[in-house]
């Protein structure tokens, strides 16, 4: 029983990783895109937003990107991410996007701890 549900965690964890990997990926792109094309005004970044962008949304897109094949690391890489960018932008804790792309290292992470213990 124990090894059905954490092949159903892996499988929520997979499938909204995936999404999130991709909405995320096509968001940095589109900003990179729009940036080196000279569309997006003021798009040079100080250093905290640098730091920032760091954390989220790189760090989230590297960390759903490894928990497919790790998801222990990737799982982690994502959540420190999310916690550092909500330490670095508390007025930002209330906003469900920043969880909505979190939630799937920490379903990594309950998938690697029951397989662990199993």
């Amino acid at each position: 029983m124990k090894n059905r549900i954490s092949k159903i965690i892996l499988w929520i964890a997979r499938i909204w990783g995936g999404l999130s990997f991709l909405f995320l990926l096509f968001m940095v792109g589109a900003h990179l895109i729009g940036a080196l094309s000279g569309e997006v005004e003021g798009s040079g970044m100080t250093a905290r937003e640098f730091a920032t962008f760091i954390f989220f949304p790189l760090s989230t897109i590297v960390g759903l990107g490894i928990a497919f094949k790790w998801p222990n690391i990737g799982g982690t890489i994502t959540i420190i991410g999310a916690v550092g960018f909500l330490f670095m932008r508390p007025d930002l804790i209330s906003d469900p996007m920043i969880y909505q792309h979190a939630g799937p290292g920490l379903l990594f992470l309950a998938y690697w701890f029951l397989k662990k213990s199993s």
